[in-house]
């Protein structure tokens, strides 16, 4: 059935029946909202670990990181790796999350600025995130299962098979030597990668996969709350495990099998001789200039800046910890799991790129294309564990996404509507919220359908609320006004315009002046031949050849190369669009149209007469994140030295709290809650800048110790990367 076995099929109706019962399960316990949104603050060291790193660890991880390697090589593995250099600071942030003592972020904003209507804003822009995330996993799930089922040429229709040729000659062409393409071929290269036609073709329609996963995304997470959440993630981080390694020997004994190799082993040293030098740069080769030096260091800034209001956190990230030791190690030591299963998720990717290099149109594709090849002919119902697989993976993010979205949506919107409703009530209303989460991340990823770009829209969401909570933590004079016009400013600047404006004039998408696009430079390296180098130079020389004979010849003779020689490979990256998000599209007319939202930083850089086209799509990329992290900074700062401060009995009760250490036993822990509001000042021996306004802290033995581990655990992590991409060189 669609190319899936009897074994693959029963896999995975087995897997959705386990879920769903133990959802159903959890369902009968539940009598609050505490119970449903935060299980009852009961989770310990191990169960908030598998919980951040299940929530963390969608479809989209092990397939974007696939997916960008394969298509340029080590330096993909920053698609997930740029929370990398964040992850010491989580020792702190989960620390805060248990001592705010609090269900919701939106419970922060009212309690922090005294406003109700701030924390349904932020409600709302709770929803919004989670539904930019699920779009994400929706995506990636989706185009691995198109392609685990793709139609054979003989099945294709007119259109298919003339869009297939169209992507077999752009392969052809990419595959070749830049400096040894004449002149018609690098415009017909050109023009082949605007259209960017598909090498892949499926029985199943990928929108209409799209709504059937979230279908089944509902049906499972309508029943247990955070318990069946917390439950399934420990189940469903065994079947990501499984995810991440199951692919790697299959794939290096195939590499093996198929050039020649003498055993699994052999699959590393053959994989060398078959990639070229540069994929195995950590900070990307010339066809993956995205991943530069200070592209990652902007990512890396934005994401540690946003990190603090992604609304799930404060749920998996310490808030539902027993204590203030199992928030810390959980939030910490789950990520890190991440970290390190990254490094399989590349190395799949380079398995895939030794084995398809040239074979695939659509990276996003690669997971699927190897899990067919390599486990489709083994059996015993390997496909589907696969896809099971992927399926915990998006579920265990989904779960904890959309109970943290309705959570907001009925503690900090809904209940103010509604007051004095039942508990009961309460959950249902929750219930249907994640439903509209889901549905619009269903949405949202049939508008994208494109795994990194919506990561990027992910990444920069944040920045709406981050300023305020930042600058609020540690400043008693940020103040309620001047929360409200970061907000607002950073949500019209660098989102609602930007979507509106071409809604509201559509001519904007076909001004020649804003469908510019990046004038990349052919790039030139040195290396030694390879197998894959000699491989390519032979079908030059053979191509060459036959336009020689034809008299159609426009280069000089081409002569064959030796392993290990010194040679030259020329390449010219794709252009990139400079205004619009989502690229270029060609009209049935010929005429071009910008797409996906427009970029204001980048006219803004134009009118200050900045030439962009002349830039590295990589530095376009980051021209436009340091506007979203400094700007409303500022803006909270500036307007807060002009505006009245939050009422000082409020802060004062406000900053006692999160001072006072967290006891594991609830009735002890409001007493101290208790003994910090009577005397606000019983811990500011513990203030770096005494009798100010700012709200530093000294760190103690655990913070040191704590973050140092975290720092040691970074460099781990890059030197295990580093050795995985040395194995066989």
């Amino acid at each position: 059935m669609l190319g899936l076995t009897i074994a693959d099929l029963i896999v995975i109706v087995l897997y959705i029946g386990a879920m769903i019962g133990i959802g159903y399960w959890s369902m009968r316990r539940i009598k609050s909202q505490e119970d449903y949104f935060m299980g009852g603050r009961a989770f310990g060291k191990a169960l908030q670990i598998f919980a951040m790193f299940g929530s963390g660890t969608s479809t989209d991880s092990p397939v974007g990181t696939a997916r960008n390697t394969f298509a340029g090589g080590l330096s993909g593995i920053w698609t997930v790796l740029n929370y990398l250099f964040c992850t010491p600071f989580y020792w702190f942030i989960g620390l805060w999350y248990r001592r705010y003592r609090m269900i919701t972020m939106g419970d922060f904003f009212a309690e922090r600025f005294q406003s109700r209507s701030m924390a349904g804003m932020y409600a709302i822009f709770g929803l919004f995130f989670f539904i930019v995330w699920l779009s994400v996993g929706f995506s990636a799930a989706s185009k691995t299962i198109v392609a685990l089922t793709p139609k054979a040429a003989q099945e294709l229709n007119a259109a298919e098979s003339r869009e297939l040729s169209l992507f077999s000659r752009m392969s052809e062409l990419e595959s070749r030597d830049y400096s040894l393409l004449n002149q018609s071929e690098k415009q017909e290269l050109e023009q082949l990668r605007v259209l960017h036609p598909r090498g892949t073709f499926s029985y199943v329609s990928g929108p209409a996969l799209i709504i059937f996963i979230g279908l089944v995304v509902i049906l499972y997470s309508w029943t247990g709350g955070l318990v069946a959440a917390y439950l399934t993630d420990f189940v469903q981080s065994i079947f990501i495990i499984i995810l991440s390694f199951i692919l790697i020997p299959f794939g290096l004994y195939q590499i093996s099998l198929r050039f020649g190799g003498t055993g699994l082993w052999d699959g590393f040293r053959i994989m060398h001789q078959k990639i070229p030098e540069g994929f195995f740069d950590i900070l990307g080769s010339p066809t993956a200039s995205d991943f530069t030096w200070y592209y990652l260091l902007a990512v890396t800034t934005i994401n540690l800046v946003g990190i603090v209001v992604q609304p799930h956190m404060i749920v998996v990230g310490g808030g539902s910890a027993r204590d203030e030791l199992s928030a810390r190690i959980g939030i910490m030591a789950g990520n890190f799991i991440k970290r390190f299963l990254t490094i399989a998720w590349t190395l799949t990717g380079l398995i895939a790129l030794a084995l398809y290099a040239h074979e695939i149109a659509d990276p996003d594709l690669v997971w699927g294309k190897a899990t067919l090849d390599l486990l489709g002919p083994v059996g015993y119902g390997l496909v589907g564990l696969m896809i099971v697989s992927l399926m915990a993976a998006l579920m265990s993010s989904a779960s904890c996404y959309i109970l943290v979205a309705s959570s907001l949506l009925v503690r900090n919107l809904y209940r103010w509507v509604a007051p004095e409703k039942s508990e009961r009530h309460y959950v249902f209303v929750a219930r249907l919220c994640s439903a509209l989460a889901i549905v619009g991340g269903v949405f949202f990823s049939i508008y994208y359908y494109d795994v990194f770009d919506q990561l990027k829209v992910a990444w920069e969401l944040p920045v709406i609320f981050a300023a305020t909570v930042w600058v609020a933590m540690f400043w008693r004079r940020a103040s309620r006004l001047a929360a409200w016009i970061t907000i607002v400013s950073s949500a019209l600047l660098f989102f609602i315009i930007p979507i509106l404006l071409p809604v509201a004039h559509p001519a904007l998408r076909l001004n020649q002046k804003f469908l510019a696009v990046t004038q990349t430079r052919e790039v030139v390296r040195s290396y030694r031949a390879k197998e894959f180098d000699i491989w390519n130079r032979n079908r030059e020389i053979e191509k060459w050849n036959q336009l020689d004979a034809a008299g159609l010849a426009k280069t000089p003779a081409l002569r064959p190369l030796n392993l290990g020689e010194e040679i030259e490979i020329t390449t010219k990256p794709p252009s990139k669009p400079i205004y619009w998000t989502k690229g270029i599209k060609v009209l049935p007319d010929g005429s071009r149209s910008g797409q996906g939202f427009f970029n204001f930083e980048m006219a803004f850089l134009d009118m200050a007469g900045v030439d962009l086209a002349a830039l590295p799509n990589s530095m376009i990329e980051t021209l436009r994140l340091p506007f979203r992290i400094a700007l409303p900074i500022l803006l909270m700062i500036i307007f807060s030295l002009f505006t009245a401060p939050v009422e000082k009995k409020v802060l004062d009760r406000f900053y006692a709290r999160i001072k006072t250490p967290v006891k594991p036993d609830p009735k002890e822990d409001a007493r101290e809650v208790e003994a910090s509001y009577a005397d606000p000042g019983r811990f500011d021996y513990l203030k770096l800048f005494p009798n100010t306004g700012f709200e530093f802290t000294r760190w103690t033995r655990e913070d040191t110790v704590g973050f140092m581990l975290g720092v040691l655990g970074c460099v781990l992590v890059i030197w295990l990367t580093l050795l995985m991409a040395g194995i066989g060189a």
